[in-house]
């Protein structure tokens, strides 16, 4: 377990963190100038906080009230940043090994063998790096992070300048890392869909403060955090099975979906922005809207002067509203709605572990 007790005074804000991060993977997510990598850069050392602790298992990196700072290479912390920042003049090999080669050998947890084949890098192995792409870089800046043994990785937007494919072909390759290697993870990201993907935790941090911590789908709608990831294009989030080529089934209802190349019974999220749902009092006949989501209203309240409406449809579901809508339909807490939405609404998001 991580353990992060923290003050850091920055020009803007100060960074004031209490936390424990107990899962193989948890998500740190804000807005720019938040604090996330203010928050990477204490715990692996790179700066020092003006008080508290920092514990990473049984092993204590910092404590102002003990003394304790420990120098960033005897932390044992892997740091991947946004940019890989590979050794231009060596080879994919030689750049993996750059860390290992240093370690003891009492203290190397992995071969290089294996990380190499984990990540499918044979084929690079005698290449530079201006050579390669940039999913193919990305995933040896990860081999040579893993291969120098850290007890954790702290990773800082990683895929932030890749394209969706490239971001598509990594994220497995991370899953990997959490699953088969065993190595926890903090990651920083502004994508739900990448998060989604990797963890279901995540820490909330706006102006150096903890907005919310926990399981994504609880802290996402909560008045103070659904405007932060709306800013970044959040989405009502769904699992759903892949039915047919535009059909899925949420639960016992159908949805109507764009065309997809998905495989038939496969899991995936999609997602549905909440000012793209309708709402009545009852199904409706005669509309071209194809999907109807049956729900009950779990919550009316007011968020940054919208109407908001959360429907318990399975999961819970932001519905944006006017205050018109709420009044002339009665609209309050535990009252059974019908959810529509249109076909052309819906994303297909990533795939659900």
């Amino acid at each position: 377990m991580l353990s992060i007790r923290v003050i850091k005074k920055r020009a803007a804000f100060t960074l004031d963190v209490s936390v424990d991060c107990r899962y193989p993977v948890t998500a740190v997510f804000g807005p720019s100038g938040a604090g996330k990598t203010t928050l990477l850069h204490l715990i692996a050392g790179l700066l020092r906080p003006d008080a508290g602790e920092i514990r990473l298992g049984d092993t204590v990196l910092f404590s102002s009230q003990a003394g304790i700072d420990m120098p960033p290479e005897q932390r044992r912390v892997g740091y991947v940043f946004q940019d890989d920042l590979l050794f231009p003049h060596l080879s994919v090999l030689k750049n993996l090994r750059y860390g290992y080669d240093l370690l003891r050998q009492e203290d190397r947890r992995f071969e290089v063998d294996r990380v190499v084949d984990l990540l499918a890098l044979a084929p690079l192995l005698d290449r530079k790096p201006e050579g390669l792409s940039g999913g193919e870089r990305k995933r040896v800046a990860l081999g040579r992070a893993i291969l120098a043994s850290p007890q954790l990785l702290v990773m800082d937007e990683p895929l932030a300048s890749l394209d969706q494919v490239l971001k598509d072909r990594i994220i497995p390759y991370l899953r990997h890392i959490r699953s088969d290697l065993k190595i926890p993870i903090l990651y920083v990201s502004h994508s739900v869909a990448e998060i989604l993907q990797l963890t279901g935790q995540v820490v909330v941090l706006q102006e150096g403060q903890v907005l919310a911590h926990g399981d994504f789908f609880q802290v996402a709608h909560r008045p103070e955090v659904l405007p932060l990831l709306e800013a970044h294009g959040f989405e009502n989030v769904l699992p759903v099975t892949i039915a047919a080529s535009n059909r899925v089934q949420y639960g016992a209802q159908d949805l109507q979906v764009p065309p997809t190349d998905r495989p038939v019974g496969s899991r995936v999220f999609i997602g549905i922005r909440a000012n793209d749902i309708i709402l009545c009092r009852q199904r409706p006949e005669g509309l071209s809207i194809r999907n109807a989501l049956s729900g009950r209203i779990l919550e009316v309240s007011q968020v940054e002067g919208r109407q908001l409406i959360y429907v318990d449809v399975g999961k819970r579901l932001a519905v944006e509203v006017t205050p018109e809508a709420v009044a002339e339909l009665g609209l309050k807490e535990g009252d059974d709605v019908v959810c529509l939405i249109k076909t052309h609404s819906i994303r297909m998001g990533p795939n659900v572990e």
